[in-house]
């Protein structure tokens, strides 16, 4: 077998036909661990077999991203040192611990002893020595047995279960573009795509100096912002959905109460779980007026809740709490796609609010812009709307100017 990863004994005879014998009446059920161009790192047998009787060897691989050569080496020794007993020699033992020390420096004598069935006196003969070779540096810190990483940055890589080959197939090409980014368990192994898409039209963002007199886009904090008394029709916005934010939202609230119109109105997308802490977070300045319901194509799973959600809050406040709405209280997103950020909102919804909640000539403001949706909305709906967003991000407001010049009918903003 040509493959760098696979560096421990061959099965016996006896073991593999026992292991051939138990995948034929049962299928596969420990999973292979391959890397993103999957070559194999532990399973070297198990594949084999599978190829032998027409198994899809990848059904439910576990995939490892992003992890050096070094890296896969001492994942294939840890998997096979903690799931069954070898018989190694004595220099073959101590072969495998060099190159799970040079992996990772960080670990104690105790652990590597531990995991190698020696005493702490060899892990550190073995330690001095790469020492003395220059391959091994002294680290910073080490990790004992309670866990705890002092001064050492995580593990590097990503680890997923994919379904099948199919599945991976499709995804190889994101995960090569993505590979260095990606860092833990990715649970939704299709997102690596949207990451792919969205970290190739974040290159295309350029910088954009001029914007139309009507849209006034500023980095700073919202607090910042110069905005007149009682000037604003419509204040549109994406609020940070932690209930850390719980100040924030009460000087938001205290602001907008400043900004608005007596017959103004407050709209902020907000998760389920985080509607009713921010309505509190907004007495006495602002009072609830309705809510419209954001229809999602699916239900998706909530990180917060555990609840399968087909439908997400955008709640309307104002000073009284009483105003004329005309606006279904029901709108459908088209999709989950977020080319530019995980937290951006659907330019369709967008486009909805801004033509049924303000009138032409009015001034709308999304003090927490983000990636410039609602910017790009009342840019595109047009008839005499004033605009003015800010974000303390000034990638997001890079962003947001890009956006502005190139979906808002201002293509000519663009520099060439």
């Amino acid at each position: 077998m040509n493959n760098p990863y696979h560096i421990f004994p061959k099965l016996s005879k006896e073991q593999r036909t026992e292991l051939k014998t138990s995948i034929e009446s049962v299928g596969l059920k420990q999973s292979i661990v391959c890397d993103e161009n999957k070559n194999v790192i532990d399973g070297h047998h198990r594949k084999e077999i599978c190829e032998e009787l027409g198994l899809d060897w990848m059904k439910n691989a576990n995939v490892r991203i992003g992890l050096s050569d070094d890296q896969k080496k001492a994942l294939a020794i840890e998997l096979n040192m903690w799931r069954r007993p070898v018989s190694l020699s004595q220099k073959k033992r101590a072969e495998l611990i060099q190159i799970y020390m040079i992996a990772h420096p960080e670990l104690s004598d105790n652990i590597i002893a531990d995991l190698f069935s020696v005493n702490q006196s060899t892990v550190n003969r073995i330690k001095k020595k790469l020492m003395q070779l220059h391959k091994l540096e002294k680290p910073d810190s080490t990790v004992g047995k309670d866990g705890i990483r002092r001064k050492i940055g995580k593990r590097d890589g990503a680890e997923m279960i994919v379904k099948n080959s199919k599945e991976f197939d499709d995804l190889a090409p994101a995960i090569k573009e993505v590979k260095h980014e990606l860092r833990g368990v990715i649970r939704r192994p299709k997102r690596i795509q949207s990451t792919a898409k969205r970290k190739l039209r974040l290159a295309e963002v350029k910088p954009v100096k001029k914007l139309p007199s009507n849209i006034n886009i500023k980095c700073c904090d919202f607090r910042q912002l110069k905005v007149e008394d009682n000037s604003v029709d419509l204040i549109l916005t994406d609020v940070v959905w932690s209930t850390k934010s719980k100040n924030d939202w009460s000087d938001l609230a205290a602001l907008s109460n400043k900004w608005l119109k007596d017959d103004g109105l407050f709209l902020t997308i907000i998760g389920q779980k985080s509607l009713f802490d921010f309505v509190e977070a907004a007495k006495p300045n602002l009072k609830p007026v309705s809510i419209i319901a954001l229809q999602f194509p699916t239900y998706k799973k909530s990180w917060a809740s555990g609840m399968l959600e087909g439908w997400r809050p955008a709640l309307i406040m104002s000073q009284t709490g009483k105003a004329i709405i005309e606006c279904p209280d029901l709108i459908k997103v088209p999709s989950f796609e977020k080319p530019y950020h995980d937290w951006q909102q659907s330019l369709d919804v967008a486009l909805e609010l801004v033509k049924r909640l303000s009138k032409p000539g009015s001034t709308v403001i999304d003090p927490q812009v983000g990636t410039g949706t609602n910017a790009v909305a009342v840019s595109l709906v047009g008839e005499g709307r004033n605009f003015v967003g800010c974000d303390i991000n000034d990638n997001q407001i890079k962003t947001t100017r890009h956006r502005i010049a190139t979906e808002g009918k201002i293509n000519h903003l663009i520099p060439s």
